[in-house]
């Protein structure tokens, strides 16, 4: 499992004084892509053309984040379907005192920027990715 380490921001706080929803979606996003910069795949995908893609994304709430507040977020891959080329990913948000904030769940697909349909990623690509 792959965590990535953050101090939330004024960027995202909502009138309520807490994380907004695009802010727990925000620091999900930010850790898939410190994961793929970490293993080299960024330069793997602009070499083979292709990159993740999301068809949907659901957010459960479980408890408050705050302005200056440290999370750790943690990022999964499961349903593997054909080598990759369909899965889920769920991002667990955790508060400083270690308590499950929120879970943020995407079903995806690799997408193959020249013929613009959902492919199976090359190997190098799906071995690195999902070994986790």
């Amino acid at each position: 499992m792959f965590v990535q380490k953050y101090v939330v921001s004024n960027d995202f706080i909502d009138l309520n004084g807490h994380l907004s929803e695009v802010g727990y979606y925000y620091y999900a996003v930010q850790t898939v892509w410190a994961i793929n910069k970490k293993l080299g795949l960024v330069e793997k995908y602009e070499e083979f053309r292709i990159g993740p893609i999301i068809f949907d994304t659901e957010i459960k709430f479980k408890r408050e984040v705050f302005r200056g507040e440290k999370i750790n977020v943690s990022i999964i891959f499961s349903n593997i379907i054909q080598n990759g080329r369909k899965w889920t990913r769920s991002n667990e948000i955790f508060n400083e005192n270690g308590d499950l904030s929120a879970v943020v769940v995407s079903n995806g697909a690799f997408f193959s920027r020249k013929t613009r349909k959902v492919i199976t990623p090359p190997k190098v690509i799906s071995k690195e990715l999902f070994k986790r």
